[in-house]
């Protein structure tokens, strides 16, 4: 990989790392919570400016995969923590703290004052107590959790908006069926076309008409008395990343010839031109990303499809598309060819983004489940050097392909910290929701062994995944 875009992926780390960060820390401080330390990277401090005005120090630390607010009377907020009290100054932690009346206990306090490196015992100020973070209600503790993975998922919206402006009116596609897609699946190379090559159309003088299903070429060979066409066909280029038009003169389509071509899947078991697709299976769909989406992870197998035809709502059942195998699962292949909206105006960018940002966030419920269910091996998990391997690919192919990579990167962690699970930030807020329940708090000792196991367990599979992407670099 290029060192430039190894640095590039480094880089949207560290915003996206940031950008979470700053949800706690922005909420931390409208609650009155006291901010230690506000740091990006992990490991040695490299850079850090401390605030003369709330004594907060900002670091810049030498390791970019990670980051933490270190907040004053808090335990366990971030997967890894900088010391409380640092630079001589000496906080109380939770465990002074009286859990019964969720107050500072000052006779505890007077009892148990810490003692540092022999130094004389120091009282903690009433004052300063108010802004531990164990002292506020179980709301704001919550508030602070969520503010987080809130900042990365609307983070992702925001980037998903300015990538449907920057794609333009030709990447908003309906979830209406315009057309379906005519293969070239013979093997051998035959009048200029290539297996997998697309009938696009045809050349009338200098315009292109298109031709929309095989039923359609079948009727224009028909009714043709010469058989003798320029045709335009969509070719893969050579990287495989996008299509060119390619026009083939002067070639003979003859019935003999119209058997080296097979007409979409889809529109063999029940599709067909204008309809509108509302629901793939029980999933509805109001885009065409939406429907390419729920194809993919749904097209494995035979799918149930609600239509509107003609106006009228209609169900087709066992509806087929291509399938394809990619790392190990197998996926569905849209084979129709969708129409563009009527217009390009606020509203319809509105809808485009809303959409597309709810698909990207079904989606990493989608590859969780499929992990468990056994759909996707643990050869489809990346972690930092799987994903830097795929933004330094992406790059190659122009911003608007690296942008979409940054949004489902930004929802993807924005989602998964909000998972109920321990040390991540959805583990505090379900500790918190049951200590709203109990109406207090679970023990210390206990909070702290669950985050300790759930940091043991998510530390570990960050290792293996490492490991695995490293060794598929080779």
């Amino acid at each position: 990989m290029n060192i430039l875009y190894i640095l590039l992926a480094l880089l949207i780390f560290g915003i996206l790392i940031f950008i979470h960060e700053l949800g706690h820390f922005i909420v931390a401080r409208l609650c009155g919570v006291k901010i230690l330390e506000f740091a990006i990277g992990m490991g040695p401090t490299l850079l850090s400016w401390k605030s003369k005005k709330n004594g907060t120090k900002y670091a810049l630390r030498l390791f970019p995969i990670g980051g933490f607010v270190n907040m004053l009377g808090e335990n366990g907020m971030e997967a890894v923590q900088g010391e409380n009290g640092e630079d001589g100054e000496h906080y109380v932690e939770p465990s002074l703290i009286n859990d019964t009346a969720d107050m500072i206990d000052t006779k505890s306090v007077e009892e148990n004052d810490v003692e540092a490196n022999g130094e004389e015992e120091v009282s903690l100020d009433p004052e300063i107590a108010k802004q531990a973070y164990c002292n506020q209600s179980v709301w704001k503790r919550i508030l602070i959790s969520v503010a987080g993975p809130v900042m990365n998922i609307v983070l992702g919206f925001v980037l998903m908006l300015v990538m449907v402006l920057i794609s333009g009116h030709n990447a908003a596609l309906t979830n209406q069926v315009g057309g379906f897609f005519i293969v070239y699946e013979n093997k051998a190379e035959e009048q200029g076309f290539k297996v997998n090559d697309y009938f696009y159309g045809i050349m009338e003088g200098e315009n292109v008409k298109r031709v929309l299903s095989y039923g359609d070429l079948e009727a224009l060979v028909q009714k043709s008395e010469t058989k003798q066409f320029d045709v335009v066909v969509l070719r893969q280029n050579k990287d495989g990343m996008d299509t060119d038009y390619v026009t083939l003169k002067n070639v003979k389509m003859d019935a003999a010839f119209l058997k080296s071509f097979t007409p979409s899947v889809s529109d063999s078991t029940g599709l067909e031109r204008n309809d509108t697709i509302i629901k793939v299976n029980s999933t509805p769909v109001h885009t065409y990303n939406e429907l390419a989406y729920e194809v993919m992870n749904q097209g494995y197998k035979p799918m149930t499809m609600t239509v509107l035809r003609d106006g009228k709502e209609m169900v087709l059942e066992n509806v087929l598309v291509p399938t394809q195998t990619e790392s190990g699962a197998v996926l569905g292949a849209v084979d129709f060819i969708p129409y563009l909206e009527p217009s390009f105006d606020f509203a319809t960018v509105i809808k485009h983004t809303w959409f597309r940002s709810l698909s990207t966030v079904k989606m990493v419920f989608d590859s969780i489940f499929g992990l468990f269910s056994g759909r996707y091996g643990v050869e489809t998990v990346s972690g930092p050097v799987g994903i830097t391997k795929v933004v330094s690919e992406a790059a190659q192919y122009g911003f608007t392909t690296i942008l979409n990579i940054v949004v489902v990167i930004s929802i993807n962690l924005g989602v998964m910290n909000l998972l109920p699970l321990p040390a991540l930030d959805g583990g505090h807020i379900l500790i918190y929701l049951i200590e709203a329940v109990r109406r207090k708090p679970l023990k210390k000792e206990v909070e702290g062994m669950i985050n300790f196991i759930g940091l043991v367990v998510l530390l570990s599979l960050a290792v293996i995944i490492a490991f695995k992407d490293i060794f598929t670099l080779f």
